[in-house]
C-alpha cells in the first residue's frame, strides 16, 4: 500500500473525527425516539442497497453511484448531522464485514462517506429555511442541490486522493476519469435524497416501500447491461484469438499475456476490483489492433524497414480505436493504446514516461515482453524463465516500471498468491498440433541475436 495512501486515509479519519466533534457541540437537532426509529430504518435500508449495488460500469473505483448514496444524504437531512453521519458511518462499517473488505477500504468507505453526511447536512440546515421540509420552498431546493454538490464533492475526491496513488495516476484525473458516473448520482441525490426526509415527515415506515422501485428494479435492469459488457467481451476476445491464429508461433499470446496479468496483479490485492478487471480485459485485446498489420510484417524473420516498423508500431492505436466504439471497454482504451509506451519515454505510440503511462499498460508491458522471450519466435528461440526474469531486471527503469517488474518476480516466487478469478469463459483446449513451443531451461533452436524489435 503506497505511503501517501495511508497518510491520506489517516487524515481522513482525522478529519472526519473533527467534523463529528464539532457538530456535536453545535447540532441543534435534538435526538429523541422517533429519529433513534426513523436511524434505525435508514440504517437497514443503506445496507440493502449496498448489498444490492448497482454501481454504474464507467466507474474505474466504483464510487458506488447507487441508491444507497441517495439515503445517506437523506439520513443527514432527516435526523440531522451527527446522528445522520453514524448511521451512514456505521451502515458503510457493517456492508463492509460482510462484503469481507480489507479494513484500510472498510476505514475509507466509513470515513469518507460519513464526513459527507455530516459536512453537506450542516450545509443544508444553515442554508435552508426552518420550518420548510426539503422540497417546501425555493430556498430549501437550492440549499439541497449545494449540499448534495457538496457530498458528492467530499466522497469523491476523498476517494480520488487515496486510491490515485494505488493506481499510479494523478488525483484530479483520477477523478476526471470517473465523472461519467459522477454526475448521475449528483442527479440522484437532489431528487431522491431531497424527497425521502419528505416521506418520513409523513410515516418513517413509508420508506421501506423504495425497496421494489429502488433497488430490485435497478439491479434487475444494470444487471441486463452487465450481461451484454460480458457478451461484447466474449465476441472480442474471440475475434484476438482468432487473429492471432495467423502465426503458430504468437498463437494464444494473448491469453498467456492474460494469465501473466493475472500473476502481477495477484500480488496487487489493494487493486480496485474495477479497475483489475478492466485491466485483464484490456490485456486479452490488446495486440487486436495487429488485424491492419501485414503477415509480411508480423512474420518477417530479419530485420524490419522503416516502413514495415512503422506500420507494426500503429497496431496500438488501431485496437485502442476499434475498441473505443464500445462500452464495456471504455475503461481499457487507453491501456490498450500504451502497451508498448517505455518508462523511460522512448516508446510508441505517444512517448509517454513513468507515471504518465496508465498502470494497466506498465503490467501488460511487462506481462507482454515476459510471454515473447519465453516463447518460440520464427526470428528467436525461446529463453528460459530465468533468462526472460533476467532481461525484465535489466529493463527496470528504462523499458518497464521498476515496481511492475519486482511485483511480477515477487507474486512468481510466491505462487500461493490468491488470484485474479477469471471474468471470462475458459477457452476450448487447443490441439497440441497448434501449440508453440515454449523452451523452459534449454533453447530448441540456436539462439540468434534478432536485431528488429522485441514485436509481441
Amino acid at each position: 500500500m503506497p505511503l501517501k495512501t495511508r497518510v491520506y486515509t489517516l487524515l481522513l479519519v482525522l478529519t472526519t473525527a473533527v467534523a463529528f466533534a464539532v457538530m456535536w457541540r453545535v447540532d441543534p437537532y435534538a435526538i429523541d425516539t422517533s429519529h433513534l426509529v426513523t436511524a434505525g430504518i435508514l440504517l437497514v435500508m443503506i445496507v440493502v442497497a449496498e448489498v444490492f449495488d448497482i454501481s454504474f460500469p464507467q466507474s474505474v473505483i466504483t464510487f458506488h453511484v447507487s441508491v444507497s448514496a441517495a439515503f445517506s444524504f437523506a439520513a443527514g437531512l432527516t435526523v440531522g448531522p451527527v446522528l445522520g453521519g453514524i448511521v451512514v458511518a456505521l451502515a458503510h462499517i457493517i456492508d463492509g464485514v460482510i462484503a469481507r473488505r480489507q479494513p484500510i477500504k472498510i476505514t475509507v468507505n466509513a470515513a469518507g462517506m460519513g464526513l459527507s453526511t455530516v459536512v453537506s447536512s450542516a450545509l443544508y440546515f444553515h442554508l435552508a429555511e426552518p420550518g420548510q421540509s426539503t422540497i417546501g420552498s425555493y430556498q430549501n431546493l437550492l440549499a439541497g442541490i449545494l449540499a448534495a454538490a457538496v457530498y458528492t464533492l467530499i466522497n469523491t475526491g476523498s476517494l480520488s486522493l487515496i486510491v490515485a496513488p494505488v493506481m499510479g495516476i494523478g488525483p484530479i484525473e483520477m477523478w476526471r476519469i470517473n465523472w461519467g458516473g459522477l454526475h448521475v448520482e449528483l442527479l440522484t441525490l437532489v431528487t431522491l435524497g431531497s424527497l425521502i426526509p419528505v416521506l418520513v415527515r409523513e410515516n418513517p415506515w413509508s420508506i421501506v416501500l423504495l425497496i421494489v422501485p429502488l433497488l430490485l428494479g435497478p439491479h434487475l435492469a444494470f444487471k441486463g447491461i452487465r450481461q451484454a459488457h460480458h457478451e461484447t467481451r466474449v465476441v472480442m476476445e474471440g475475434l484476438a484469438d482468432a487473429l492471432e491464429r495467423r502465426d503458430l508461433y504468437t498463437y494464444r499470446h494473448s491469453i498467456r499475456v492474460t494469465e501473466h496479468v493475472r500473476t502481477i496483479l495477484s500480488a496487487m490485492p489493494q487493486l480496485p476490483r474495477p479497475t483489475a478487471e478492466a485491466i485483464i480485459a484490456a490485456a486479452h485485446v490488446h495486440d487486436l489492433g495487429k488485424v491492419g498489420s501485414k503477415d509480411g510484417s508480423l512474420k518477417k524473420p530479419g530485420e524490419l524497414s522503416a516502413e514495415e516498423r512503422q506500420e507494426i508500431e500503429q497496431h496500438p492505436a488501431i485496437g485502442a480505436e476499434i475498441v473505443s466504439r464500445l462500452e464495456a471497454y471504455k475503461q481499457s482504451i487507453d491501456t490498450i493504446r500504451h502497451h508498448h509506451e517505455r518508462w523511460d519515454g522512448t516508446g510508441y505510440p505517444d512517448g509517454l514516461k513513468g507515471e504518465r503511462i496508465p498502470l494497466g499498460a506498465r503490467i501488460i508491458a511487462v506481462a507482454d515482453a515476459f510471454d515473447a522471450m519465453t516463447s518460440d519466435r520464427v526470428y528467436r528461440a525461446a529463453l528460459s524463465m530465468d533468462e526472460a526474469l533476467a532481461e525484465l531486471r535489466k529493463g527496470r527503469g528504462t523499458q518497464f516500471d521498476p515496481q511492475i517488474v519486482d511485483l511480477f518476480e515477487t507474486a512468481i516466487a510466491h505462487p500461493s498468491l490468491p488470484a485474479v478469478p477469471p471474468v471470462e469463459p475458459e477457452s476450448p483446449p487447443v490441439p497440441d498440433a497448434l501449440k508453440p513451443r515454449v523452451a523452459w531451461g534449454k533453447r530448441l533452436l540456436p539462439r540468434r541475436v534478432a536485431r528488429r524489435p522485441q514485436v509481441s
